[in-house]
This record gives structure tokens, C-alpha cells and sequence, in this order.
């Protein structure tokens, strides 16, 4: 996918569009006003109206919306796992990549070994950049090095395009995804993940037989039909080739210094004066290209002789280091030390202190966390470009500058951090600045700003994972449930409600929440989180947040009992409406979002139908009103489910999910987007369109199961088994249904579990297995009677059927299956029904 939002950003290039005609057009995108540009912009109305109309011209459209589509377009090429873009030239490897481009042609998985500076990640980037056209499917990058034991999966789910899911097998996603697609995977740094991203590879190979995947390591990945390619050093010229300048400057690693030099001191160029120094200078350092690169930033200061001499001195003084150690490692060390010695103290402490991040970072990051200590103390202004300049920090070109420390260099940082004795107090600030942009950046996704925070949250997730980590560690109870409140909405949006899971179940074990409002508030987060992977456990916590709120502010007890209300929905219903009228009587006025969220919750708890859509529209209105965008989609949605669940298939159903798809594109909200879709299919289905529902199911299940969509998976289902059922085609309906079943269990959702579970039956009957209707037949009727009157099927159970079950297995023998029946779960019944099918089930979920 590297070329999608290169080639649109191109296409922009070229009409002349300039950064502020972009950033305008992002805005136009969100369905923004001109005013609302001008605010965010911190611009003229009528600068914005100037910038719209150049836009118009040079892209060729004549009003707003064809100006909107561009840049929904733009943003939807903008995925994770797209290739960056060198800032500078490969020097040499023309060997290396013919000869990888010929393995790749003849090898479904080849690693690049070596140690660290050896070129090895660029070497890939390279190589996979150019082959990224060569499938439909593109190139794909998941980079390893800040993910955590257990994560792997999940990144490289995000690379490619998957979203995981609490409670489902991410490797079952991963191999379902990967065999569809075509295209170039590369996994960087897998050295510290080895085994985990082995199985990971595995896995994905054997299910994707077009799926191709380059790896970096510093050992190989042990995986069946692996091939190894070790990244040699770049040539060096022998002492005696190095006498004139046309001899050595032929050695890849001389062009490389030579190339390097001459961008920090322009006019530097290879004589015969200056061969032998630099020649010696490229064999002392192993052909290394990071340590070539280091030496090369000094040349402004050091004639290459010089730096010979002082190169000499660090690697003897080093020499005689841990002789355990690599040899590679030792010189690579040595000449990050001898650089680093050549720093002064400010600059040395700012090192330092940069080791603490885990990734990039941004400049008000590094000014927060590393800033220096005590009156007259050098500004970051003037440090971070030092060590920029100095080649220990390098520049990333996003939309923002960014910065970032080579992964060696890095892990050098911290370990001169550890040793300066500041490690504890650097980490404080690391997590404190974290801590306030995430709960920031909570309140901002509440806005027409949550496309900008939703980037600027994933951008910095590497420093978020870091600090909250870090709060963990030092048992700061408070602090961490702060954090489960500040990235719920965050998890949820981007779905990665695994990884929150993950999260939150290290938070409990620290033991029990402390009766304040930063608590309450993380513990109903969690509770939110878990409600649809784990109603009972979600349950449990949202009483404990009620209990911990008791004689709190208001607006902390009003969210207790708006998790306690949702929370009942499919474990206690009596408990719903009182919760949420609570929550709502608490609230008051004063907050507009809190009360929208505990209106749409009401929309989808109250009995009344009438009643729900009053609540629906209200919740809708407010949500406008602050420019919650994708909360309004959802409540939208909402509406659209509960008449269509009584039955109503009018336009005004069709409008709400019209409404609801454009505002979930505005605001980018993939989920949201596919939610409209699965409204559309099961309007179709209603007005009898049963060919245009079944597209439309069949069209956004992929989406749904990538994004970990339970409940509207079990949906479209549903609707693919009864279409399945009404063609004859019993065996894809028993496997549809089934599959229904077993998501919607999982997620709750009664409507469909009754029917789907009532449509198995018929299925059964009509295979001519009809002890295992009459279990199924038990089943839904215990569901069907469990259920609220409002999420019960307003179609009455099929009597036809139930007589014709009792008609051939008797009174007695149907009585007794339906009877075992109502005492099993659906998992449960599906179990004894179909035995063999359960795991096929469980597959057509996953």
C-alpha cells in the first residue's frame, strides 16, 4: 500500500497545491465550516474562502463536495504500515539488491542478518519499495522495534489493515487475512520478538501462498523455508589500494563518508591528499554505515586525519571490554562513544534523557522531558538541533516534524540515562507529559478535532504504551486507572480493545481502585471496554465503580451509574433504566457530551419505541452540538436498529442511515462507516430486496471481521444463512447461522440470537436431524423469553415447525430435547446439536 497515498499525495504535488491548501482541504474533508477552518487554521474566514477557491481551480471541480470526496480520498490512503521515504541516498548495495530481488523471486521468506548499523533496515526498505507494485496488494511495513512482548500480532495485524479483537484468535485473523492477499510484508527488527514473530510468520505463510515477506534480525527466524541473507559490511579499499583518490573513492564505503561529508561541509571532497586518511578511517570503523555516518557528521570540526587519531584512541580504550561480547558490538559501541565524548555536558544530559523514548517523538516532547536543569541552563532550542546536527538524532518529514534516535543509539541513551542516576526522575516527566496529552486528547476526540487526535494519539502510541507502563511499574494505582479513562475512547475508535484488555488486566492486578474520581472514572472506562467481549465481567466492574462513587461530585456518580445501566443491558435488565435515569438526573445541564452518551444509551435501552427515538434524536443533537461526529453517527445507527427491530422500513430509517454513513466518513470512522452498511443490508431486507441485502452483508462481512465487530458480524450472518436457507442451500446455511450464533452470543444481542437460533432450527429440520431442532427450538425459546420485550423478534416462533417436530419424534421425545435445550447456552447447544461444526462456527467468525 505504499504507493496509494504517494501516488494521490503526487497528484496534489503537481497541481501546484501548497501545504496550506492541503491542510484546508483536510478540514473540507471533515465537513467543516469556514468558519471552523479559520479557527483551527488560526486564519481569516476569508483567507479559507481564498484557499477553497485555488483548490477548486487547480483540481479541477466546481463546488465543495467533489472538493470533500478529494480529501476523504487522500486521508483514506493514509494507513498503517506504509512505507516512509528515505531522506537520503543508498549508497552502494548494488549487489546486494540483485541478489535479494533474485531469492525474493524464488523464496516466499527471506531474512536480512546483521549486526546493528550494518544497513540491514535499509537495505530492506529499499528493496521492498521497489517491488511494492509488483501486487495488487502493494508493500506493507511492520516495525517491531517498540513492540512489546505480545504484540507482535497485533502489529502486524495493523500492518495489514487488521484490527484485533479481544476474546477471537488474532492468528486465526491473520491467516484468514493473509490469504487473500497479495503483497510484500516486511517485518523489521525482529531480534528482540524472535520466537513470537517466527510462529507469527508461520502462521501467516502457510495461509497466504501469494504473500511474500522480507525480515530484518540479527538471527534467523527458524521458520520452515526460510532463507538467510547476511548484509556484509560496506567494501573497504586494502591499505594499499588506498593511495589515490580514483582508487579508493571506487569502495562503496568511502563513496558513503565522501556522500555524508559533503552534506554537513559542503565543498568536501576525496583527494589524494585526504584518500589514505579516510580510507583508514572506513577500515577502522568495519565498513559499519551508521558508524561511517557518525564519523562523517564531524568534518566540520576534524580532518579526516584527525579523526583517525581520535577514532584509534576509543576503540584500544575499548578494546578490552567484555570479551563475551560480539566484536561488531565493541566497534559499533566505540564509535557512538567516541561521538558521544566529543558532546558537551548540556548536550551529553539532553542525550541522555532522549533514551527514555521508546520511539519518535516530538519537539515539545523532548523540551518536556529533557529539558535541562538550573538558571542560565542551554535552551532545547539550541540542543536538539545539535545532536540533529551531529548525527545522533535524526528528522522524520510527517506532517509535523518529528525526531528520533537509531534504535543502537537509542539503547546507548539509555543506558547512559541508567548510569547518570536520572533515569527515575526523566521517566516521571516522560509519563506525566503523556499522561496530559492522552487526557487531552480524550477531551478533543469529543470534537470536530477527533480526526487530528485520532492521527496524533496513533502517532504517539509507542510513548503512550511507555508511560503507562512506567505508572504500572511504580504501582501508581491512581495514575494508571487516569490512563484507562484517557485512552478508552482512543482503544475503542481505533479497535483495539485486545491491547486495552490486556491493559486493563494488569491495572487490576495491582490491586483494588482507590475511592476517587480519577479511579471511577478508569474503572466505568474499563467496564465500557470489556461490555462487549465480556458482559459479566463488565457487569462486576461497573458496580464496583458505584460503590467507589458513593459520596463523590456528581458528574463522577452520574458515570458510575451510566456504566451500571449499560453494563445490566445483557446481564441484569431490570437494573438499565433506573441506572441511566440516574446518571441523567445527576448530570444535569452542565455536560452536554456526558448526557448525550447516557441519552444514546437510553435510546437503545428504553422499551417504548417512541420513546427510544426521542431519546435517539435528542442524543443526536447534542452530540452535533459539541462535534462528536461519530458519536452522532452511532446514535444515528441506533435509531435505525430499533424500528427496523419493530418492523419499520420507511425512508426516514434510510435517511438516519444516510446521515450516519456521511458523518462517519467526515470524521474517518471506518466502523462506524461499515455499521451504516449492515443498517442498509437489513433494510433491504426488510422491503423484501433479499438479493441487495445479501450483497451488502456479503460485501462488509470482511471489513466487520477485520475490525473485530462482533455483534454486526452476527448480523450480516444472519442475514447470508436465511438467504443461504431460502435458496435450499442447507449446508452454507447451517454454517452461516451457526456462525451467527456463536458471534452474537459472544457480543450479546438478543434480536438476532432468537432469530438466528430459530432459523438453525428450520435449518436442521429440513436436513432431516430434528432431535437437534428440538434442542435448538429450546434454546431460542429461552432466549426469545429472557429477552426484553423490545429485543424480542416481533415474528411469533414458527408453530409449523414445532408440530412438525412433535409429529415425528413423538410428544415425549420432543418435549424431552426442547426441555435440554432451554437449559443450554447457545454455545452450548450448538455443541451437542452439530458437534463437528462448532469450530467451522468459530472459523466463519474469525
Amino acid at each position: 500500500m505504499a504507493g496509494r497515498e504517494g501516488g494521490l499525495g503526487e497528484q496534489l504535488a503537481r497541481t501546484g497545491v501548497t501545504e496550506r491548501e492541503a491542510e484546508v482541504l483536510a478540514a473540507v474533508s471533515e465537513r467543516l465550516r469556514n468558519r471552523e477552518i479559520a479557527e483551527r487554521l488560526h486564519v481569516s474566514v476569508r483567507t479559507v474562502e481564498s484557499h477553497i477557491a485555488a483548490l477548486m481551480r487547480k483540481l479541477g471541480v466546481t463546488d465543495r463536495a467533489a472538493l470533500a470526496e478529494i480529501g476523504v480520498e487522500l486521508r483514506r490512503g493514509s494507513v498503517d504500515g506504509a512505507l516512509p521515504t528515505p531522506l537520503t541516498s543508498l549508497v552502494g548495495r548494488t549487489n546486494e539488491l540483485g541478489e535479494l530481488a533474485e531469492l525474493l523471486g524464488t523464496h516466499r521468506l527471506v531474512t536480512l542478518l546483521g549486526p546493528a548499523g550494518v544497513g540491514k533496515t535499509r537495505l530492506a526498505l529499499h528493496l521492498t519499495a521497489h517491488r511494492a507494485a509488483q501486487g495488487p496488494d502493494g508493500a506493507r511495513l511492520a516495525e517491531l522495534a517498540s513492540a512489546g512482548p505480545g504484540l507482535v500480532g497485533d502489529t502486524v495485524a495493523r500492518a495489514l489493515g487488521v484490527v484485533p479483537q479481544p476474546g477471537w484468535s488474532l492468528r486465526d485473523i491473520l491467516r484468514e487475512v493473509a490469504g487473500g492477499m497479495r503483497c510484500l510484508l516486511l517485518l523489521d527488527n525482529c531480534e528482540h520478538v524472535i520466537a513470537e514473530a517466527a510462529e507469527i510468520v508461520a502462521d501467516l505463510l502457510t495461509a497466504g501462498r501469494l504473500l511474500r515477506v522480507i525480515a530484518t534480525s540479527r538471527e534467523p527466524l527458524g521458520v520452515p523455508g526460510e532463507v538467510t541473507y547476511q548484509v556484509r559490511p560496506l567494501p573497504t579499499p586494502a591499505p594499499q589500494a588506498a593511495a589515490s583518490a580514483a582508487v579508493a573513492g571506487a569502495f562503496d564505503a568511502v563513496r558513503l563518508f565522501v556522500e555524508r561529508a559533503g552534506t554537513v561541509a559542503p565543498g568536501f571532497t576525496l583527494t589524494d591528499a585526504n584518500a589514505a586518511s579516510v580510507a583508514a578511517l572506513c577500515q577502522r570503523l568495519d565498513g559499519l554505515p551508521l558508524a561511517i555516518e557518525l564519523a562523517a557528521s564531524r568534518v566540520r570540526s576534524f580532518e579526516p586525519a584527525d579523526l583517525v587519531d581520535h577514532l584509534d584512541q576509543r576503540f584500544e580504550l575499548l578494546s578490552g571490554g567484555a570479551r563475551t561480547a560480539p566484536p561488531r558490538q565493541q566497534t559499533l559501541r566505540g564509535a557512538i562513544d567516541w561521538s558521544y565524548e566529543l558532546l558537551d555536558d548540556a548536550e551529553r544530559t539532553v542525550f541522555d534523557r532522549l533514551g527514555v523514548f521508546p520511539a519518535d517523538f516530538d519537539y515539545a516532547a523532548a523540551e518536556a522531558v529533557c529539558r535541562a536543569d538550573g538558571r542560565g541552563a542551554t535552551s532545547m532550542i539550541a540542543l536538539l538541533p545539535s545532536l540533529v546536527d551531529k548525527s545522533l538524532v535524526s528528522t522524520m518529514e510527517r506532517a509535523t516534524r518529528r525526531y528520533r534516535l537509531l534504535e543502537t543509539i537509542r539503547l546507548y541513551a539509555a543506558e547512559r540515562l541508567t548510569a547518570s542516576g536520572a533515569e527515575p526522575a526523566t521517566r516521571r516527566r516522560h509519563a506525566s507529559h503523556f499522561l496530559a496529552l492522552a487526557e487531552q486528547g480524550a477531551e478533543r476526540l469529543r470534537t470536530t478535532d477527533q480526526r487530528v487526535w485520532l492521527d496524533r494519539l496513533s502517532t504517539e502510541q509507542p510513548n503512550l504504551r511507555a508511560a503507562l507502563d512506567h505508572c504500572i511499574v511504580t504501582g501508581d494505582i491512581e495514575c494508571t486507572w487516569r490512563w484507562i479513562a484517557a485512552l478508552e475512547r482512543f482503544w475503542d475508535t481505533t479497535g483495539q480493545r485486545r491491547e486495552a484488555q490486556a491493559w486493563i488486566q494488569r491495572v487490576l492486578a495491582m490491586g483494588h481502585p482507590p475511592a476517587a474520581r480519577a479511579a471511577v472514572a478508569g474503572v466505568a472506562a474499563a467496564s465500557a471496554i470489556l461490555q462487549p467481549s465480556d458482559s459479566r465481567a463488565a457487569f462486576d466492574l461497573a458496580r464496583r465503580a458505584a460503590e467507589l462513587a458513593v459520596g463523590l461530585d456528581a458528574k463522577t456518580r452520574a458515570r458510575a451509574a451510566r456504566a451500571v445501566g449499560m453494563g445490566a443491558i445483557w446481564v441484569q435488565a431490570d437494573l438499565v433504566l433506573p441506572a441511566l435515569n440516574e446518571a441523567l438526573m445527576l448530570l444535569g445541564d452542565d455536560h452536554p457530551w456526558e448526557t448525550a452518551l447516557t441519552m444514546q444509551a437510553l435510546a437503545q435501552a428504553s422499551g417504548d419505541l417512541a420513546e427510544a427515538l426521542a431519546w435517539g434524536r435528542r442524543s443526536v443533537a447534542l452530540f452535533r452540538r459539541v462535534g462528536d461526529q461519530m458519536y452522532a453517527a452511532n446514535a444515528l445507527f441506533i435509531m435505525a436498529q430499533r424500528a427496523m427491530y419493530a418492523g419499520i422500513a420507511d425512508d426516514e430509517v434510510h435517511a438516519w442511515l444516510t446521515e450516519s454513513q456521511a458523518l462517519a466518513a467526515a470524521a474517518g470512522s471506518e466502523g462506524d462507516r461499515v455499521h451504516a452498511t449492515v443498517g442498509f443490508g437489513q433494510l433491504a431486507w426488510l422491503r423484501g430486496d433479499r438479493e441487495r441485502a445479501s450483497q451488502l452483508m456479503a460485501g462488509c462481512l470482511p471489513t466487520l471481521r477485520r475490525l473485530g465487530d462482533q455483534r454486526c458480524t452476527g448480523r450480516a450472518l444472519y442475514i447470508l444463512g436465511e438467504r443461504a436457507y431460502e435458496q435450499r442451500r442447507l449446508a452454507d446455511a447451517e454454517r452461516l447461522l451457526s456462525a451467527s450464533v456463536a458471534a452474537i452470543a459472544l457480543a450479546g444481542q438478543s434480536f438476532v440470537l432468537v432469530r438466528a437460533l430459530e432459523s438453525l432450527a428450520s435449518v436442521y429440520s429440513a436436513q432431516g436431524r430434528w432431535r437437534p431442532a428440538a434442542v435448538i427450538l429450546g434454546t431460542a425459546r429461552t432466549a426469545r423469553e429472557s429477552a426484553s420485550a423490545h429485543m424480542r423478534p416481533i415474528q411469533p416462533p414458527d408453530e409449523e415447525l414445532r408440530r412438525s417436530l412433535v409429529r415425528v419424534l413423538g410428544r415425549a421425545e420432543f418435549d424431552a430435547a426442547r426441555a435440554e435445550g432451554e437449559r443450554l447456552s447457545p454455545t452450548q447447544a450448538l455443541r451437542i446439536a452439530s458437534p463437528d461444526k462448532l469450530d467451522e462456527a468459530a472459523g466463519s467468525i474469525d
